[in-house]
């Protein structure tokens, strides 16, 4: 798993891969700092060369993998 945390205090918008759909791609917002949920946990499989442009090029996004048995789950 990509864990992608949002270091800014506006919505940071990416391309990710749908699942089930080999080329279908749809768009994830990720909130700001000011609401609490600005880490999100994205499977392997849906990351795409946008999301790493986003990181490297304009910096509004940090990305680290984590193994998936070490993924705690959070309700909401």
């Amino acid at each position: 798993m990509i864990e992608i945390t949002n270091h800014n205090r506006f919505p940071v918008q990416v391309i990710v891969k749908k699942q089930g759909r080999p080329r279908a791609f749809t768009t994830l917002n990720i909130p700001g700092m000011g609401k609490g949920k600005n880490v999100y946990y994205l499977d392997d499989q849906r990351s795409t060369e946008y999301i790493e442009r986003v990181e490297a090029k304009f910096g509004l996004i940090t990305t680290r993998y984590i193994p998936d048995n070490e993924v705690k789950q959070k309700g909401e």
